[in-house]
């Protein structure tokens, strides 16, 4: 057998359609072990230190289909590496997108380079590390890295292979800070950025990355050598050992005819529409990179890959801010939407025949900006109550304090004094032409978060509930994380630093969820089946509860302080 050049693949979590449930490939976030749990409880007896039952886990994350190991779908960014390699002259034998469940077969003697994509590779995102307290317990985006580095490192000693294992993609800054991984997992090198979509570019590179790997030239850097990739051989000192990894860097952004157009299906039928933000605020880091839009064109010929060799009916439009496509931020007043271009893009994506359509992110500013654009928006992609439109939206914290010190631009063209008339503007609006907003707000931003800003978000929640109250909407909690202009700031340590007022907002978002979204209208959002989805609405109901029982007993074992905020919520933002 001839073995591959080069191999790329993902964990499980990544290569997961998740059963067409909505939301559900979060799902990868959530605790899987908890190494710290008493031999000595029923619980313990029952799950061992399992805390999520992995068979139900892997019921929900179900394998993606495969070719004789060759994975019929894969994550967009993996696709984009695919596209510029066989663009750049590698045949399609010479490049494997492989499932994580085969991956073994592929890897032999003549394989030169396996890339991993890793989103959040030693669960430190910030779903995850509030979902696991911490990092306290293992997340299953953890367990299933681990478990795909172990079948590489397997294959590789059973088939004499030599092949550089390089981890890439938007989660490999955490091994900056468990730097151990990186010796365990036997990785020669770790690319920080994205492979494909979030700078830096990789895609755009294509051969010449994979060509400098092969011929040996990111083993150091030599600054006598003029090289478009920047190596960095980083030492470590952790619990007294010593530990070392090779950080490669590249710092070219390709033009938008630099990059490759998908050649093999994604997952989720994903497809981006532009890269960059403009919006400006300091916790993100994709607003450090330049703004590139996609020609409608070129958005059509990546759904047709899609519907043509995956028989997907659906798009993912992937951009951080949807709303900004298509205008330029330091020319266009207030960020003020291009609602042609935004018209144009989405009847060119309709125009393809697919059934649905919904774009990833955008800005509640963005999307009451123009009173025009969702209406008209909506009817093209045919918005109704029997197609939802699913849209991630970064609701942040309810202080107009903090919005106005870290994010003012993300309520561009309004005011951070209007940040509430704009979340109550922006959710009616959505709801009112059928789309559903899935809020994500960020505990301890910067680690600036006062106790009056944390009930000023509980509070924010609660008028929500109390005057619209058919909206539709989800609230996440995100810990912060140190990135973008902040990246020098410290973690949200939210297992030692849960005060009372922060685990306040938790309780209150959970509590939303459970009454609002999982009993009332998330049912209503799936598209597939309507026997798998009441099916699932019951599964979420029966489990739904868990998460408020068990912050009640962390509130109760923290002490009064904390159990009284809690019965506050109980009383008054019930």
């Amino acid at each position: 057998m001839k073995y591959p050049k080069v191999v790329l693949t993902a964990d499980r979590t990544l290569m997961s359609p998740y059963r067409g449930i909505s939301l559900a490939s979060f799902f990868g976030c959530a605790p899987a072990i908890d190494p710290n749990r008493s031999h000595n409880t029923l619980l313990y007896k029952i799950l061992r230190n399992q805390v999520t039952p992995r068979l139900l886990f892997d019921f929900i994350c179900n394998p993606i289909s495969n070719n004789n190991g060759i994975a019929d779908y894969a994550p967009y960014g993996l696709r984009k590496v695919e596209a510029s390699l066989v663009r750049d002259g590698y045949s399609r034998e010479d490049v494997v997108v492989a499932h994580p469940d085969y991956v073994e077969k592929f890897i032999g003697p003549e394989t030169e380079v396996v890339g991993t994509y890793e989103m959040d590779p030693l669960g430190m995102g910030p779903v995850t590390m509030t979902f696991t307290y911490g990092r306290k317990q293992i997340s299953y985006d953890e367990f299933y890295t681990k478990d795909l580095h172990m079948k590489i490192n397997r294959a590789k000693e059973k088939n004499g292979s030599k092949a550089k294992v390089i981890a890439g993609a938007s989660g490999t800054w955490q091994y900056n800070y468990d730097p151990a991984k990186i010796e365990e997992y036997g990785l020669y090198g770790v690319v920080e950025g994205d492979l494909g979509g979030i700078g830096p570019e990789i895609d755009g590179a294509g051969a010449k990355f994979f060509d400098a790997l092969v011929n040996n030239e990111l083993e150091t850097a030599n600054p006598f050598k003029k090289n478009p990739f920047k190596v960095e051989i980083k030492e470590f000192v952790r619990d007294d050992k010593t530990h070392h990894g090779r950080f490669i860097h590249y710092w070219n952004e390709p033009t938008v005819d630099e990059i490759p157009t998908i050649i093999n299906p994604s997952m989720h039928g994903m497809i981006e529409v532009m890269r960059g933000c403009g919006r400006g605020c300091k916790f993100c880091d994709v607003t450090l990179r330049p703004l590139r839009y996609y020609p409608v064109e070129k958005v059509v010929k990546e759904i047709e890959v899609n519907m043509k060799y995956g028989g997907l009916k659906n798009a993912w439009v992937h951009s951080d801010d949807i709303f900004v496509y298509g205008l330029n931020p330091r020319t266009t007043k207030n960020m003020q939407p291009n609602r042609e271009a935004l018209e144009e893009l989405f009847s060119g994506i309709m125009s393809t025949g697919i059934e649905h359509t919904n774009p990833t992110h955008g800005t509640l500013a963005g999307a009451i900006a123009d009173e025009r654009l969702i209406p008209n928006v909506s009817k093209i992609i045919r918005a109704s109550p029997d197609n939802m439109i699913g849209i991630q939206c970064g609701f942040e914290t309810g202080s107009i304090r903090l919005i106005g010190k870290y994010a003012d631009r993300k309520l561009s063209p309004f005011k951070p004094s209007e940040w509430h008339w704009v979340v109550k503007t922006g959710i009616k609006t959505l709801n009112e032409n059928y789309w559903v907003p899935a809020f994500t707000l960020i505990m301890g931003l910067n680690n600036d978060e006062t106790v009056e800003d944390s009930w000023e978000t509980i509070e924010l929640i609660h008028s929500l509930e109390t005057e619209q109250p058919d909206s539709k909407f989800t609230t996440t909690p995100l810990t912060f994380v140190p990135i973008g202009l902040l990246e020098k700031s410290e973690f949200f340590d939210i297992g030692n630093t849960m005060d009372p007022s922060k685990l306040g907002v938790m309780y209150k978002t959970w509590q939303h969820n459970f009454r609002y979204g999982i009993q009332k209208f998330m049912h209503k959002v799936g598209r597939d089946n309507p026997i798998k989805n009441v099916f699932f609405a019951g599964l979420a109901r029966t489990l739904g509860g868990v998460p408020l029982s068990a912050m009640e007993k962390y509130a109760r074992r923290r002490g009064p302080e904390h159990e009284r905020v809690i019965e506050k919520i109980k009383a008054k933002y019930w």
